[in-house]
């Protein structure tokens, strides 16, 4: 059996969504800005009453549906155009991909890999989180699209990690607060604490509130890079350690272990990239790859490893004592880390 790679020609299936990806992309964020996607979860919808209600320019809007149905983003029949299953991933993930700032990032890919630098920075001329103090609208667009990730992520971390082992979790960058809304609900007996910056937690009161945690879970504002909150027994850390590089990512864990109890735990839920195995679902390991390359791109960060992670914890007198993979999408996992025995 031949090792070579085929010579025949690249489909179109297979050359489209790698050349065009980025056009491709921009035709469903568009179609999202617009407000299309609204329009069409409600009912479907005719070409000219989504020309009335976005107000866009006829022809162009008429262009830019055709190429949607064709990207498989809105479907076309009798009653009009109606939102695809696809469609659900565009909002405020794409959102934030659309955006300047973002799309600068991404023009200077190349002199990110060249000098190992934060193409964010370089495009930019601050770090994204320094960034987000002078552009309020790139922060929430952010801070939603992070909720988005724990739509997806929440569940799965609820149902398969047990949370009944502890008293008090520490939600560690927890932002809006979505993910631990979500533990505290599933869990009765289990208080929290939500830890972030100011602009990171501009909207978790409401949220806390709306989930009626108002009196089991409080917020605390601060930088993970100085301390973080005592009193907790568990330390959360979702889509956290891959924003920052080895050093910064000890400092943040060394914090935590200054104030874990005997007997606390670390959780860092996060995608672990794979060491050459065979059994992974290609997607999901394309995926953990992709994002790995935005973590190049708009942090100092990455993905890493379980041996890398593994180093990370011993860097600050943590061991890890379970690595649990989770359903969600990109080699997804939940590391589970104690204090090393003096």
């Amino acid at each position: 059996m031949s090792s070579q790679i085929p010579t025949q020609p690249a489909s179109a299936a297979e050359y489209l969504p790698l050349a065009f990806g980025f056009a491709l992309h921009q035709i469903g964020a568009t179609v999202s800005s617009l407000g299309i996607l609204d329009a069409v979860a409600e009912r479907p919808q005719s070409a000219e009453q989504l020309i009335e209600r976005t107000g866009a320019h006829p022809r162009s809007l008429r262009r830019l549906l055709y190429a949607a149905v064709k990207a498989g983003v809105l479907h076309l029949d009798a009653d009009g155009y109606r939102a695809t299953p696809v469609a659900a991933h565009f909002g405020p993930l794409s959102d934030m991909h659309a955006t300047p700032a973002v799309w600068r990032a991404w023009e200077v890919l190349e002199e990110s890999v060249r000098t190992g630098r934060s193409a964010f920075d370089i495009a930019n001329g601050a770090p994204l989180f320094d960034h987000f103090e002078h552009d309020p609208k790139l922060a929430a667009v952010f801070h939603a699209a992070m909720t988005g990730g724990s739509d997806v992520q929440s569940p799965a971390i609820v149902k398969q990690f047990d949370f009944t082992r502890f008293r008090h979790a520490v939600d560690v960058g927890g932002g809006r607060g979505t993910l631990l809304a979500a533990v505290l609900g599933a869990n009765s007996g289990l208080r929290g604490t939500v830890f972030d910056t100011a602009n990171g937690v501009v909207e978790t009161a409401g949220v806390l509130a709306e989930a009626g945690l108002d009196d089991r879970c409080g917020i605390t504002v601060g930088s993970f890079f100085e301390s973080v909150p005592a009193g907790g027994d568990v330390y959360l850390l979702k889509n956290i350690l891959h924003d920052w590089n080895d050093e910064e990512s000890i400092q943040i864990l060394s914090n935590i272990r200054k104030v874990l109890p005997e007997g606390g735990r670390v959780v860092v839920f996060t995608s672990v990239l794979s060491e050459g195995g065979t059994d992974e679902d290609p997607a999901d390991a394309l995926g953990a790859a992709i994002s790995d390359i935005e973590m190049l791109v708009m942090t100092t960060g990455r993905e890493r490893t379980l041996a890398e992670y593994e180093r990370l914890f011993a860097g600050a007198g943590l061991e890890l004592t379970a690595a649990t993979p989770l359903p969600c999408p990109y080699l997804y996992h939940a590391l589970e880390a104690a204090p090393v025995a003096s």
